[in-house]
């Protein structure tokens, strides 16, 4: 920033900006470290400090900080003891008791007060100075060194977004406000924000007054009057001795009436810039940050991006990386990893490569896929067949290390033996995605041992993402290259010196065991899936698509009409306007981006409650999501025969679930029209069935074990419906006076219960008042008092571990159950209480996929697993083969663990994924 010829001096108000960041971040899930404490205010406060840096690189700057101490306003304030409030109502004024300066401040909130201390390290850590002064308010302080400043010449920025600032505003001094795209306010600024220069801001804001405060000001002139009689009559005290002139009564009785009020107003909202300080601005000058205690506050608080971006390490893993190595090193290398074993690298596409590779109309089918691409390996490649093709005419290349002295990089034909060598144990990241590029070069990967990317997901599976990257990030001093020559041996060296770290922290939450058994030996099997595809009718699809765009368009029309508007439905911001400004609906308390009122699914089904547009509205997203997700991008994503090759993620879900994408496969509705429309467009291969197995009631049967309650355990055991049970318990209505919408109400109670819901979610869901629900949710527990027990202990576990298991022993972290926050405690309880159900099934499935899959190879049959959608799978059959497989696959998902309750698997066989018998 050019300010002449000496540098500007940066005054940054600290707390203005705690505030803003603290407040900012409560409209979102709020964050926290696994051990419950509250970061949210913390992180944005660092990174708004951190862009500071690199958009200005400012030579001298300071934090200035209030005290808690009483200041001079305080003993000013205490002049006066009645002030007047004008009653809008009545359009009188009435005297009330004036309880002080600030009087109105309510106690600083317990998870911002937490947070101060990490934000002062964080300062310290910058090496930017904080200053305060015992007795003034900070913008006294900034008052003060601003002026000190700017008397020697310096240029002066306030970084602020209080308007009190702009009193401040001179020729050397000038407001930014980063907030707003580093907005700077100077003389011409003010004038356009506020309607009177810098030097007249003082009388506007005494007229105004300020509640936060507690400063009366004038009562009944407000924001608008306030600056009309300013620039009428130039101060606050003009317009005190001129009240007579004002035309408008309610003004010129308040003049004549609080002369007093005023002047004191204007005494409290004066920023005082004589305070007795010194300027130092070697004390202020920028200096290096400070690495190791960035990294020891950012490793405390888990900000992983920031360990990265703003506290790069020195240590290396290796001392060497061999970009070329002689036949020497090479000889080494071999014989060192054939008695001990190595790790690996490979080279990586990115989603900017694979968005480089289609057509502007696939471009929407690549937008579903940016999520998971985002979060794949630093080292996964070529989810495209294409991008794969565009490489194996080159030699691939491939990062070695079986030492922490020397990592390699060498093409793959010098270690090709070694790769599929099953005797020699091999360390890797991402194994499925390792597979999957070997695997077109002509090399079957074996003898892997060890990911690094499955072992961070057991450690923990709440973390955003499990790339390399961010893995050495938070468990090393060492930030990788993601560009350059030697990226490949960095990383393959960060993949053996990782491990036994990785595999320690495995070991030490019980959890090999599920790696062995279910997370290694899974990827493998994905990969297999992946590679056969599941056939689609794109006939089907097309057919489809013509009829949804029709059936949008009329419902489109319809919303035009009942909302007597015509406007872009796909726009929120237009959205918004007609419901809550032109057709009057109440807005919510929910906020979307850029502050617009929020009109997310939530909102829209409170408000369709009452009222049909926002109904018309859900109903139009619907179909626009599923034409555009589904209908018409999965024959953009098809292959030469037909076939669709999702990508299943392993590590991608916090519970232990698989998801899916390009396309994702796990959000196709089931139990609407189009979706199971959708689902007829899944076809089996010329000759052969699609055989589906879903689990029945998984998550409930699992409950019924878990609990051990006795009418959950014997509705099981005897085949009898759970559903009609919970009618018949919780609702008193008798198995034979049953109907189709009572059994419907109890399984919304029994899932609602699964997934902890409140009696206000059950009262939405059932169209029910809010004390029936409760009575609902009473009355279950009071039937299955062995479901309440359950969930008592798994919270009072919780509580005491802040973690929660499966029953095969894959560990999920809450650290949000002992949070001060009670919408994040409520949610962690709710998490807390679901994970044992939902991780399990999840395991079951899993490892049932992967008994099934050794089954098929054992039995030499050629049917394959396509599919895996929750608890279902899909398999392509030939006709002759499904008398054999349709019991393997029962049987073996049946049997893949013994419960207190039979495990039931229901089969269907037909030409496609709908139609199904």
């Amino acid at each position: 920033m050019s300010t002449g010829n000496k540098p500007p001096v940066f005054l940054l108000d600290a707390m203005s900006f705690i505030f803003r960041a603290y407040h900012a971040m409560q409209r979102q899930r709020p964050m926290s470290t696994r051990n419950g404490l509250p970061t949210a205010a913390t992180y944005v406060f660092v990174n708004m400090i951190n862009k500071l840096r690199r958009d200005f690189s400012p030579e001298f700057f300071a934090a200035v900080f209030d005290m808690s101490a009483p200041v001079f306003r305080d003993e000013r304030a205490k002049t006066m003891t009645t002030v007047r409030k004008f009653n809008s109502k009545t359009q009188t004024f009435d005297e009330v008791a004036y309880g002080g300066y600030k009087a109105n401040r309510t106690e600083m909130p317990a998870d911002l007060a937490q947070q101060l201390p990490y934000i002062r390290r964080a300062l310290e850590s910058f090496h930017i100075p904080i200053l305060q002064m015992e007795g003034f308010e900070a913008d006294d302080v900034i008052g003060t060194l601003a002026a000190k400043a700017a008397e020697a010449h310096h240029p002066v920025f306030i970084v602020s977004n209080d308007k009190d600032m702009l009193q401040l505003v001179t020729d050397e001094v000038k407001v930014l406000n980063p907030a707003k795209d580093n907005l700077v306010l100077d003389r011409e600024k003010v004038i356009e924000t506020l309607g009177v220069p810098p030097d007249k801001v003082v009388d506007v804001m005494a007229l105004r007054g300020d509640s936060i405060d507690n400063i009366p000001g004038a009562p009944g002139i407000g924001d608008k009057g306030s600056v009309e009689l300013i620039q009428q009559f130039g101060t606050v005290e003009a317009a005190l001795d001129r009240a007579d002139e004002v035309k408008k009564k309610t003004y010129r009785e308040s003049l004549a009436n609080n002369r007093d009020t005023v002047l004191l107003s204007k005494e409290l909202v004066t920023i005082h810039c004589a305070v007795p300080l010194e300027l130092n601005l070697e004390a202020m000058r920028t200096q290096e940050v400070d690495v190791e205690a960035c990294r020891a506050l950012f490793t405390e608080l888990e900000f992983t991006t920031l360990l990265k971006e703003l506290a790069p390490a020195v240590r290396k893993f290796a001392a060497e990386y061999v970009l070329e190595p002689t036949a020497a090193q090479v000889d080494a290398f071999l014989a060192l990893a054939r008695q001990h074993g190595f790790a690996l690298a490979l080279e990586t596409s990115t989603l900017q490569a694979a968005s480089e590779q289609v057509s502007e109309q696939e471009s929407e089918a690549i937008e579903e896929r940016e999520p998971e691409l985002k979060a794949m390996s630093m080292f996964d490649l070529f989810d495209q067949p294409e991008t794969a093709a565009a490489v194996t005419a080159q030699e691939l290349r491939i990062g070695v290390a079986a030492s922490a002295e020397t990592a390699l990089l060498l093409p793959v034909s010098a270690v090709k033996s070694l790769l599929e060598d099953s005797s020699v144990p091999k360390q890797v990241h991402d194994l499925k995605g390792t597979m999957r590029v070997l695997s077109h070069h002509g090399i079957a990967l074996e003898g892997v041992e060890d990911d690094a990317m499955l072992y961070s997901y057991l450690i923990n599976p709440t973390h955003a993402t499990h790339r390399l990257s961010d893995i050495a990030a938070r468990f090393s001093e060492h930030p990788l290259q993601e560009t350059g020559e030697r990226r490949l041996t960095e990383a393959a060296e960060a993949v053996y010196a990782l491990t036994p770290v990785l595999k320690r922290d495995v070991e030490a939450l019980e959890a090999r065991e599920v790696y062995e058994t279910i997370d290694l030996p899974l990827g493998p099997v994905l990969l297999r899936m992946e590679q056969v595809g599941v056939r689609i009718d794109s006939g089907v699809l097309r057919e489809m698509s013509g009829r949804l765009a029709t059936q949008m368009q009329s419902v489109g029309e319809e919303v035009y009409s009942q909302s007597g508007h015509r406007f872009n439905i796909n726009s929120p911001k237009q959205l918004g306007d007609v419901l809550f400004n032109k057709m009057g609906l109440p807005k919510p308390l929910k906020y979307g981006k850029g502050k617009v009122v929020s009109t997310a699914q939530d909102v829209l089904e409170e408000l369709a409650l009452h009222n049909e547009v926002p109904r018309l509205v859900l109903e139009y997203r619907q179909l626009a999501k599923l034409k555009s997700n589904y209908i018409d991008s999965l024959p953009l994503l098809a292959d030469s025969d037909g076939r669709v090759h999702t990508t299943f993620n392993q590590v991608g879900t916090a519970t232990g679930r698989l998801s899916s994408t390009n396309p994702n496969l796990q959000n196709i509705p089931i139990r609407t029209e189009l979706g199971r429309e959708i689902r007829a467009a899944f076809i089996a291969a010329p000759g052969n069935v699609l055989l589906s197995a879903d689990y029945s009631q998984i998550e409930l049967r699992l409950m019924a074990h878990f609990s051990e309650d006795p009418l959950f355990v014997r509705a099981f055991a005897n085949n009898e419906d759970i559903h009609t049970l919970t009618a018949s318990e919780v609702f008193g209505v008798s198995p034979d006076k049953m109907d189709k919408e009572t059994r419907n109400r109890a399984k919304a109670v029994n899932f609602g219960i699964v997934y902890g819901i409140s009696p206000f979610g059950l009262a939405a869901q059932l169209g029910i008042d809010q004390h029936e629900a409760r009575l609902y949710i009473e009355t279950y527990f009071a039937r299955y008092q062995g479901v309440r027990a359950f969930i008592d202990r798994v919270l009072e576990e919780t509580r005491s571990k802040q973690q929660v298991r499966t029953l095969f022993g894959r560990v999920r972290p809450i650290p949000d159950i002992q949070s001060r926050n009670a919408n994040l405690r409520g949610f962690a309880e709710r998490t807390a209480v679901n994970t044992p159900l939902q991780g399990t099934a999840a395991d079951m499935i899993k490892l049932a996929m992967i008994r099934i899959e050794r089954r098929l190879k054992e039995e030499k049959l050629n049917t394959r697993m396509t599919l895996q959608v929750h608890d279902e799978l899909l398999f392509d059959v030939p006709k002759d083969e499904v008398e054999r497989v349709q019991p393997l696959v029962k049987h073996e998902m049946e049997h893949v663990i013994e419960l207190h309750v039979p495990i039931i698997a229901e089969c269907g066989v037909g030409a496609n994924w709908r139609d199904l018998k």
